[in-house]
C-alpha cells in the first residue's frame, strides 16, 4: 500500500539506525540503515540529506530494507583530503554496501544521486540488481552548464549557502505546487548542513563529471527513469534518453512534479521502485 501523507515526522529517516563509514582519505560518511528484505540504497540530491527520501521511506512497504547515505559534505558526513569528483562518491556507497554485506540491493539516486548511481552502473553494473535514474540524466555538463555552476561557486564565495539556495529554489521546486512552501522550507533546513564547504564541493564534481551515456547499453538489471514533466534541469528529454538506452527499461512521467520529485510525488516514486 502507498500513502502520501503531510503528516510524517521531519525524522522518519533519523528514526533508522545511523552509522559512519571512515574511507582511506579520511572521510567520515554518515548513512541510515535499515534492515529487512530486497533492500534499496537511496541517493539523495545537491544541498540535500538522507531526511530527502522521508516520504518515500513512509510510502514503501515497511519490510523493506533501507541504505541511505549522507554523500561527502551533505547531512553528517565530511569530505577527507581527495579532490571531489562523483566517482567517488561512487566508491563510498560501494564499500558501504560491501561493509554491510548487502547483496545486489538495488539503487536509485535523484538527481547528483542519479549521476552517483550512474557512476556505479558503468563501473560496477553487478552490484545492484535494479537501478531507478531519478530526475537525472546521462550526460554531462555543457560550456553553459559549466558557467551555471561558476556562477554558483562564486554565490557562495561572496554571499553564502543562503543566497544560493534561495537563488535556485524555483529549479528545484515547483511553485504551483500547494506544499511550495513546506518543501522550500525542508529544502533550505538541508542546504544549511551542507553550507558552503560541501556545495562548493559538490558543484566542482558535478561540474567535471564524465559523460555516461556510452555505458548504458550494457546496464542488464531491471531499470526504470523517473522524470516530472515540469522539471526544468533534467527534463523529460534527458530521461527518455536514458530510457532509449538502457535495454528494457520504462519511463514514469510524473504530471506538474518539478526537479525534486520525491518531495512531491513521493509515493508514486515509490510505487515505481517497488514496481521492480
Amino acid at each position: 500500500m502507498f500513502t502520501a501523507s503531510s503528516s510524517w515526522p521531519s525524522s522518519v529517516v533519523d528514526s533508522l539506525d545511523l552509522k559512519v563509514h571512515r574511507t582511506a582519505d579520511g572521510a567520515d560518511v554518515a548513512y541510515r540503515l535499515r534492515g529487512g528484505k530486497e533492500p534499496w540504497v537511496l541517493l539523495h540530491g545537491l544541498g540535500c540529506d538522507a531526511t530527502l527520501w522521508d516520504g518515500v521511506v513512509v510510502a514503501l512497504p515497511g519490510e523493506v530494507g533501507l541504505l541511505i547515505p549522507e554523500l561527502r559534505g551533505h547531512g553528517d558526513s565530511t569530505l577527507g583530503w581527495r579532490q571531489p569528483e562523483v566517482g567517488l562518491w561512487a566508491r563510498d556507497v560501494a564499500e558501504i554496501i560491501e561493509s554491510e554485506s548487502l547483496e545486489r540491493p538495488a539503487i536509485a539516486g535523484l538527481s547528483m544521486g542519479g549521476y552517483t548511481a550512474l557512476a556505479m552502473a558503468a563501473v560496477l553494473p553487478e552490484t545492484a540488481r535494479a537501478w531507478a535514474f531519478i530526475s537525472t540524466q546521462a550526460g554531462p555538463d555543457d560550456e553553459a552548464g559549466r558557467g551555471r555552476r561558476a556562477e554558483g561557486l562564486a554565490t557562495l564565495c561572496r554571499r553564502g549557502w543562503k543566497s544560493y539556495a534561495a537563488s535556485i529554489m524555483t529549479l528545484l521546486l515547483s511553485e504551483e505546487n500547494a506544499d511550495y512552501p513546506r518543501h522550500r522550507a525542508r529544502l533550505m533546513k538541508m542546504f544549511a548542513r551542507a553550507g558552503e564547504a560541501g556545495l562548493a564541493a559538490a558543484l566542482v564534481a558535478l561540474a567535471n563529471r564524465p559523460d555516461r551515456r556510452p555505458s548504458l547499453p550494457r546496464l542488464q538489471s531491471p531499470s526504470v527513469v523517473v522524470v516530472g514533466d515540469a522539471d526544468l534541469l533534467a527534463p523529460p528529454e534527458k530521461a527518455r534518453e536514458i530510457v532509449e538506452a538502457v535495454p528494457g527499461s520504462n519511463l514514469v512521467l510524473l504530471p506538474g512534479v518539478a526537479h525534486m520529485s520525491v518531495l512531491e510525488a513521493p509515493a508514486e516514486v515509490a510505487r515505481a521502485l517497488d514496481g521492480l
